[in-house]
């Protein structure tokens, strides 16, 4: 998990110009992982289940630290 309370300022400022500048990279991030959840559905090696929930897990925490940026920009 990607905790932006101890993320520097300029880590804070590369997520959050993220957010607004690459709508295109988060949008594949966002369908990767959607696509990984719909794997995780489907799939019945175990293996293979982990690994899934590692990319998700990846995934869904970059997006979330983006969207959480601009707060902890504002409150920093």
């Amino acid at each position: 998990m990607i905790n932006v309370r101890e993320l520097s300022n300029q880590e804070l400022q590369a997520l959050n110009r993220m957010r607004l500048d690459n709508a295109v990279v988060l949008k594949l991030i966002a369908a990767h992982f959607e696509a990984a959840k719909q794997k995780l559905v489907r799939e019945g090696d175990m293996v293979l289940i982990h690994r899934l929930q590692g990319r998700a897990e990846a995934y869904e925490d970059l997006l979330r630290a983006v969207d959480e940026s601009a707060e902890a920009l504002n409150r920093a």
